[in-house]
């Protein structure tokens, strides 16, 4: 086992998960586990072992060493080039001390083995666990040059462990700071939101702040800030301290949510200039593309920014309030709302006023559905069928026919040329019925076989070949008769003669009955 699990075990933690590290490469690891192994990452090639129904993953890796850098004789190309020292590929395998010398805080390089129920430590991260320092392996401004995301992680720790920053370490997340825009944008995305689902987000974005990392990935984040005044600053801050106790206690908010503790305040700024759904647009969306958020969370977050001022509007409402908590983002609007009152201290009845009209919405839409439900389980009772209404057969009226059209009718239509009824071209019986082909039946000729009533030979198959003239054939072709010369029937010789033929060969039965 390595990295975090390791260490929170020794710090008194609950791990969140297990990594597996070995000298097996991914596919000897696939050939060992053939049934249950995943092997995932183009950058990093990891397996992904699943058990109990893909409900627990254990993530393996196989020891890597620290990819080659470029030769010394190209020591000016590195000046003017400061992108060398980026990593592109890291699918170097390597040994167990290669692996600890690459990673990227001395904390996260322990190792330990349950066979032999020891720790491996090659780069002194048991001093600095107990030291409680957070400090890069090797030479720091080259770790943070080499993957600016190594900022984020430095502040995810040091917020959530309560670790102390080493001086050169320090220093160096503010000389690479502004390679953070050299990074890629999911990864920038799934690291600020680890910052604020851990529950540590108030101290990790403090250190951030101090680093100059935030004007780089927040610039608009960073000018409220600047701009803001004291009790601005504090209420942004304490959002984010609400947001910390409300995971703590369990809670799971979504990624609008988590998103808007860090863009409402900003957005309340200029909100007074512009309508709040401007105001939205305006800030959120343009971070939005550059991020690479998704469209669908983009527009919860515009939504539930854009509609904090209903809770806390006074006289005559602009808005239909049924419509308003039937929304499908109501509840995260709610939720956010929540937040901000418990931040400030303010408006703490209109959020319980707030709170019961949307648990009696919720109670009437739940009636509602169960009554649905009944609905459809119960069965339609039929209509009963109403009586017919006796009527009265009323003779049919014939009308006067003129003379002509009686004429027309009583007159047979003409015969057609196979013998049929000539019908017109559209009634439905010509179209069904069958089209009448000529067929020819040819009968084959009788002869008087009185002259071949003779006793016949074994295997003898008497022949009758029947001849069938053409259509264009005018008398039939006469046949040979017996008693013409030459045609006359003989026996065959009896078996054993010197005219007999000879007998059949032996049958082989070497390969049985085909």
């Amino acid at each position: 086992m390595v990295g975090g699990c390791v260490r929170d075990l020794l710090l008194d933690l609950n791990p969140k998960d297990f990594d597996i590290a070995t000298e097996a490469r991914p596919q000897q690891v696939k050939r060992a586990f053939p049934r249950n192994c995943r092997i995932i990452g183009r950058r990093f090639k990891l397996a992904h072992l699943h058990f109990d129904s893909n409900q627990k993953i254990l993530e393996v890796a196989t020891f890597r060493r620290t990819p080659p850098t470029p030769s010394e004789s190209d020591e000016e190309e590195e000046e003017v080039d400061d992108a060398d020292l980026l990593i592109v590929r890291d699918n170097e395998f390597g040994t167990v001390e290669e692996d600890a010398l690459r990673r990227d805080f001395t904390i996260n390089a322990l190792f330990f083995d349950p066979l032999r129920d020891r720790i491996i430590d090659y780069v002194g991260g048991l001093n600095d666990v107990e030291a409680r320092v957070l400090r890069t392996i090797g030479d720091p401004e080259t770790r943070f040059r080499e993957d600016p995301i190594r900022i984020l992680r430095a502040a995810r720790f040091a917020g959530r462990l309560a670790f102390s920053l080493d001086g050169p370490t320090s220093a160096a997340m503010v000389a690479a700071a502004p390679d953070l825009v050299r990074a890629a944008p999911p990864r920038i995305l799934e690291e600020i939101l680890r910052l604020l689902r851990g529950g540590h987000s108030l101290p990790s974005f403090q250190i951030l702040r101090n680093v100059g990392g935030l004007s780089v990935l927040l610039p608009v984040v960073h000018k409220h800030m600047e701009a803001a005044d004291r009790d601005e600053r504090y209420a942004f801050w304490s959002t984010l301290d609400a947001l910390d106790n409300y995971i703590h206690d369990g809670a799971k908010p979504s990624t609008a949510v988590l998103l808007a503790c860090l863009f409402l305040r900003p957005i309340l700024a200029i909100a007074s200039d512009h309508s709040a759904t401007k105001a939205a647009e305006e800030i959120i969306g343009p971070l939005a593309t550059e991020l690479r958020l998704p469209r669908r969370d983009a527009g919860a977050l515009k939504r539930i920014c854009s509609v904090q001022g209903r809770f806390t509007a006074t006289g005559k409402r602009r808005f239909r309030l049924a419509s308003f908590l039937r929304d499908i983002h109501f509840a995260e609007s709610l939720e956010l709302f929540a937040l901000t009152c418990y931040a400030t201290g303010e408006n703490l009845e209109n959020l319980a006023q707030w709170q019961d009209l949307a648990a009696e919405t919720e109670d009437a839409e739940s009636t509602e559905a169960e009554a649905a439900d009944r609905t459809e389980a119960r069965p339609r009772a039929r209509k009963p069928a109403e009586p017919r209404r006796s009527r009265a057969k009323k003779t049919p009226v014939k009308k006067a026919q003129s003379k002509k059209t009686a004429e027309k009718r009583s007159t047979k239509r003409p015969a057609s040329r196979d013998g049929g009824t000539r019908k017109s071209k559209g009634s439905r019986e010509s179209r069904k019925a069958p089209r009448k082909e000529k067929v020819l039946t040819l009968e084959p000729e009788a002869y008087d076989l009185s002259a071949f009533d003779r006793e016949l030979a074994p295997r003898e198959i008497p022949r009758f070949d029947t001849i069938v003239e053409s259509e264009k054939a005018t008398k039939p072709r006469r046949r040979p008769q017996p008693t013409d010369k030459g045609d006359a029937y003989k026996p065959p010789p009896p078996p054993g003669s010197p005219e007999a033929p000879p007998p059949p060969p032996p049958k082989d039965d070497t390969y049985g009955d085909w």
